[in-house]
């Protein structure tokens, strides 16, 4: 019989052979086995996202510069919102060494040039470091999570990459309430699974440095803030966050080689409710208060405590907004959320208005569609509009309106889901 012959070839005379005896097989130990990219980074995830748009402003503005934002205000063509590549090592307490963790993030594009721009130690370039710290969790407790380093604000309800946020355009409240980021030190404790509270020590908003040259409004001496985090159940959570800190009225403004100041506050509150799978609602309030303006008659300028003849202090400057998020999921893949927000720069402190006192108000609607589990796809419509006419239009100089629409397109990837 030939090897290739079937059983049913055979004849009931026929004797097969005794078979050879089966080689050994090795042991499953000793078997090649399949390497991940994850596994091999053990504890260290490496992670991104690129994030380009095309965005149109109905007014046409001369330079192609939206109003009221930032990162997303190039307009009437392709424009790359920017790539950011993350580098992370949770610390957790299975061992001494474990205790010890780190996060760098870097990104290209304008919003790294946006937040570059706002710190004092920036060379405004493309490129930004956008933080760089080390976590200890220290064995105190139920355990101690003491960070240092450079780390984004925890104010707000919107951050800086784009896939983590409702809608694709960044709010008011974003860009003109709160600060990019802080550079110093926290430490934080959760009391149990309900509460957590985080203690700040750091050099001002948006300063790497702290520099009395620097300009009005930025640090003149280390800000402290506070954050109390409650989480009564899955469907509710509350932020509070509290800073506070000495700020330069003036560049120029110097008693015996020590600036003018007075200390500027914020306090933010953000509360999200899920009721279930296919809703979500978040609030996020922001009040702002504390730095004056001073001046003399003549060039004498002193400190904002002691102020002699022919010199003045403003009333406290204060700043104020609100903004209301709805998001239904349509399905796994989709989902539509609105914001509405209403800001108030009283005093024309945050530059809202070039520096004049008024408020302005916008609605956005977003759809998002996640055309893969990596790439994510958003449609936008936007519609601001405010109590002084600032929006460029092509022909009729500035206006009180500006309608806006995008599409946007986000990848994003990471080490953890490779195989």
């Amino acid at each position: 019989m030939k090897d290739s012959d079937t059983p049913s070839m055979r004849t009931a005379a026929y004797v097969e052979p005794a078979a050879a005896p089966a080689p050994v097989s090795a042991p499953a130990d000793d078997a090649p086995q399949k390497i991940s990219i994850a596994s091999l980074l053990g504890p260290v995830t490496i992670s991104g996202f690129g994030d380009a748009y095309y965005g149109y402003d109905y007014n046409h503005p001369e330079n192609n510069q939206s109003g009221f934002r930032f990162f997303e205000a190039p307009t009437n063509g392709f424009a790359f919102n920017m790539a950011e590549l993350i580098l992370d090592k949770p610390a957790d307490a299975t061992s001494a060494e474990s205790r010890l963790g780190y996060h760098v993030s870097v990104g290209y594009g304008q919003a790294a040039r946006v937040v570059n721009g706002s710190d004092n130690f920036g060379d405004g370039s493309n490129f930004f470091v956008k933080e760089a710290y080390f976590d200890y969790l220290a064995p105190i407790g139920k355990g101690l999570t003491i960070t240092v380093g450079k780390f984004v604000t925890p104010a707000g309800a919107e951050v800086i990459e784009s896939n983590a946020n409702w809608n694709y355009t960044r709010s008011l409240l974003f860009y003109y309430a709160i600060p990019f980021f802080h550079f110093g030190a926290s430490a934080k404790y959760a009391f149990n699974p309900k509460w957590a509270l985080t203690a700040y020590v750091v050099n001002g908003w948006n300063n790497t440095v702290i520099d009395h040259d620097s300009g009005q409004g930025t640090s003149s001496g280390l800000t402290y803030g506070a954050s109390l985090a409650y989480t009564p159940n899955a469907k509710w959570s509350v932020l509070e966050n509290y800073f506070a800190g000495p700020v330069v009225d003036s560049g120029d403004n110097y008693f015996d080689g020590v600036p003018v100041t007075d200390w500027r506050q914020l306090s933010d509150t953000v509360v999200t409710y899920t009721p279930n799978a296919k809703w979500a609602f978040e609030v996020n309030g922001d009040y702002g208060f504390g730095p004056r303006f001073i001046g003399c008659d003549d060039d004498s300028v002193v400190r904002a405590q002691s102020l002699p003849d022919g010199c003045a202090a403003s009333n406290a400057v204060n700043w104020w907004g609100v903004a209301g998020y709805v998001k239904y999921t349509l399905s796994p893949k989709t989902n539509f959320a609105v914001r509405y927000e209403f800001y108030n720069d009283t005093d024309g402190y945050t530059g809202l208005l070039f520096g004049d006192p008024g408020h302005a108000q916008e609605v956005t609607g977003t759809y998002s569609y996640n055309l893969t589990s990596a790439l994510l796809i958003r449609a936008e419509y936007r519609y601001d509009f405010a109590s002084e006419p600032i929006f460029a239009k092509s022909t009729d100089g500035f206006v009180k309106e500006q309608n806006t629409a995008y599409l946007s397109f986000v990848y994003s990837f990471s080490s953890a889901n490779l195989k």
